[in-house]
């Protein structure tokens, strides 16, 4: 409970509070003054003691002052104060019915946005639902900047991404061991797709065929001519040493039997019947011919196959094989080391070539005796064997490579080009997805979608538990809002109220219904030709709806017996009986709450109030101005106040202007009283409790413009001078009816009720 309001300093018209004769307040307070007074200013303070946020009490500092805002309040529980950044204590235990509250939760001006459906929400499901409302808020604006964190990872992962992949799809690719080689396999794929028309017409690699020596090469060594005789053989040798002709002798005699008949070629003497001639010819028959034939033959052979020119054809070949496997690597795994042509063969085919020339050469110098192999001819045959091993090996890679290339030439002629560019572009993906820098952006990326899914589920939990709660309150709610309605008399009712989550909040939204028609509430864009709530409803049916809202909130909370209930002005812009209403209701809610507090510009309003309240629990107060001073909070006599006017003074206009039902005299009586009673409350310290209307135009007159009511002289001058000529002092008898122009009168009294804040829309 609020015991007293010590003061309160630098806050809007308050410059201190404090006044003579602070009284303590009661279980019902009323506190009366002019707008513009103060009203809205405590309200703020006691909705910033009531959060805790002081931005409601510093947006309101006093301009041109330099002190700090400051209050103090006394409570039941001590003081409370605001030392111009914070308050020492909060008081969550306080329900503010003002313009704050309808803004906030209803509606601004005439639309209805999303935030008034939030904060409906809130209003509806109760302290319950608020607690589960906000964590449910909380949880959805930790998704959000969850949301935002995933998305600069994304980012930085994004120029990784080969071009059409999705993130997701690009983090979910499976780390391999071996990427790097099937990237090289799948490229040269895509290459030889690329390459079709050339890997078809690229032939595939040669075997090398390398020379061998003549297979009886060893048995010509060793022939023989058995019917030589063996003395002619001794004269031969005997005659070719004594002529020093042992190393080439044979071949030259040789060549000259073939020119000798009974006469020396030489010397041109008789031969016939001469032993050595004779040993000659049996030397050189046929048979020695043809052996010493086979012998150049096979030389011959051998110089042809293994020499230079032959040597050089295979160069040739090792040379094209050299190239192929250069070119069908590009798209084949073959190993170009076990395809090269064995450096050592040239060299052992020259080396073996040499010794059997000189075997032969020895040969041919002595065909009749058998020539054995020496050591330096096994050593080049060896040599010669080894390499002809690394040759067959070679062939045999060859021929393993020529498949692998006759399997590629097929699918190079049946591939999908861009399949296999899509393979290429995967495997590299994989390769870069598991790169160290971004796999460490990968990390991170995963990280945080763990954490926002964690931060779903929990959501997920609190919005069903929510749901089940909204259900449950709903519709009551919207019931009791519509019997609220009902009561107030106001021709409309709600329907249609449901939740949901715009933006991942929770909201509230509802349909009006006028004459048995569902209408929708609309927003700011909703055209004006469009039925909505901002030009389906009168000002005092936008009050009537925000405080049946408010009621009906009270009514369903559990803690409203400990609050503090306040209410602003909450019957502006309605009609008599509504205001009627409004006076019953606030009775019903302060018989519920701790304390009642309200305030209103209309001193009449209150004392209808005050006159329902219990003598002992009851205090009035007013918001007076004092000039220089500012607003002083000040004790009050409502009766006083109001003395001279009844309680339906201002409803009997209003039923006037909008019937016309009335006595014409009376309607102008009322009018002046209205008004003097207006200026009496309004401004208490500038007009005398007998003060009429003429005397309040006069002195405000004689004030000048700093008279507190100067914004007003020129209506109150115009109806006090068209209400004088028709009512001079009190007496009703001076009048004449028959005079009264009743369009005048209706325009007059709009202009009265305008005055007074009562002018219903």
């Amino acid at each position: 409970m609020l015991k007293k309001i010590i003061s309160i300093k630098n806050v809007g018209r308050f410059y201190n509070s404090a006044a003579s004769g602070n009284p303590q307040l009661a279980k019902y307070t009323f506190i009366a003054g002019a707008n513009g007074y103060g009203k809205t200013t405590l309200c703020a303070v006691l909705r910033s003691m009531q959060t805790g946020d002081p931005s409601h009490v510093l947006g309101r500092k006093t301009l041109g002052v330099i002190d700090a805002p400051a209050i103090e309040l006394l409570l039941d529980g001590g003081q409370a104060r605001f030392d111009g950044t914070a308050w020492n204590v909060a008081k969550p235990e306080i329900a503010i019915f003002d313009g704050v509250f309808v803004a906030e939760n209803v509606h601004s001006g005439e639309v209805v946005d999303i935030e008034h459906k939030r904060n409906l929400y809130r209003v509806i499901v109760g302290d319950a639902g608020v607690k589960l409302a906000t964590q449910d808020a909380q949880l959805a604006a930790e998704s959000r900047a969850k949301t935002g964190e995933i998305s600069t990872a994304g980012k930085a992962i994004q120029p990784h991404l080969p071009a059409g992949m999705k993130l997701d799809t690009f983090i979910a690719l499976p780390e391999t061991t071996d990427i790097a080689a099937q990237i090289e396999a799948q490229a040269r794929s895509v290459d030889a797709l690329r390459q079709a028309g050339a890997l078809r017409a690229r032939p595939a690699l040669s075997e090398y065929a390398i020379p061998v020596l003549p297979e009886d090469f060893t048995s010509l060594l060793v022939r023989t001519i058995d019917d030589i005789a063996q003395d002619a053989e001794q004269r031969l040798s005997t005659h070719l040493a004594a002529h020093g002709m042992t190393a080439n002798g044979g071949n030259w005699i040789a060549d000259g039997l073939g020119h000798a008949d009974d006469t020396c070629p030489f010397c041109g003497q008789h031969i016939r019947g001469l032993p050595l001639i004779a040993a000659f010819r049996a030397v050189f028959s046929e048979r020695y011919e043809a052996l010493a034939g086979e012998i150049a033959t096979m030389k011959a052979g051998i110089m042809r196959d293994m020499g230079d020119a032959a040597l050089a054809r295979l160069g040739t070949i090792a040379e094209q094989n050299s190239g192929g496997v250069e070119f069908w690597q590009k798209y084949c795994a073959i190993g170009a080391t076990a395809l090269a042509f064995p450096a050592e063969v040239v060299d052992a085919i020259h080396v073996l070539a040499a010794a059997a020339i000189g075997l032969l050469d020895r040969k041919a110098a002595v065909p009749l005796e058998p020539i054995t192999p020496d050591e330096g001819f096994t050593a080049a045959h060896a040599a010669y064997d080894s390499a002809a091993a690394a040759i067959e090996a070679a062939n045999t890679a060859i021929r393993a490579a020529n498949v692998v290339i006759a399997e590629k030439k097929a699918a190079a002629d049946a591939g999908d080009l861009k399949a296999a560019e899509a393979e290429l572009d995967r495997l590299t993906a994989i390769q870069t997805r598991h790169r160290a820098d971004v796999s460490d952006l990968c990390a991170t990326y995963i990280k945080l979608s763990g954490e926002k899914n964690g931060i779903e589920t929990r959501k997920e939990a609190i919005r069903k538990q929510l749901d089940a709660h909204t259900k449950t309150v709903v519709k009551p709610y919207e019931l009791r809002i519509n019997d609220y309605l009902v009561a107030f008399n106001a021709g409309f009712t709600i329907t249609e109220t449901k939740h949901a989550y715009p933006g991942g909040l929770a909201t509230s939204s509802y349909q009006l219904v006028i004459n048995n028609t569902a209408v929708d509430l609309g927003d700011s864009k909703t055209p004006g030709d469009r039925p909505s709530f901002k030009n389906t409803l009168s000002a005092g049916d936008r009050t009537t709806l925000a405080l049946a809202f408010f009621l009906a909130h009270l009514e369903r909370d559990s803690a409203v017996a400990g609050k503090l209930v306040v209410f602003d002005d909450p019957f502006n812009s309605q009609d008599a009986f509504r205001r009627r209403q409004t006076v019953h209701e606030i009775m019903k809610v302060a018989g519920k709450c701790a304390q009642v507090i309200v305030l209103s510009h209309d001193a009449t309003f209150l004392k209808q109030v005050w006159d329902k309240s219990p003598a002992a629990e009851r205090v009035a107060l007013t918001i007076a101005d004092h000039r220089a001073q500012g607003s002083k909070i000040m004790p009050v006599d409502l009766e006083h106040a109001c003395r001279g006017r009844t309680a339906t003074d201002i409803d009997d206009l209003q039923t006037y202007l909008t019937t016309g039902a009335g006595g014409l005299l009376d309607i102008i009586r009322k009018m002046r009283v209205v008004l003097e009673t207006h200026c009496r409350t309004t401004y208490p310290g500038s007009f005398l409790a007998n003060d009429w209307l003429g005397d309040m135009v006069r002195k405000i007159r004689e004030g000048g413009d700093i008279h507190p009511a100067q914004a007003l002289y020129d209506e109150l001058d115009q109806i006090n001078g068209y209400t004088s000529q028709y009512h001079h002092g009190e007496n009703v008898a001076d009048a004449t009816p028959d005079q009264i122009d009743p369009s005048e009168l209706t325009g007059f009294t709009r202009r009265t009720l305008r005055i007074v804040n009562a002018l219903q829309a």
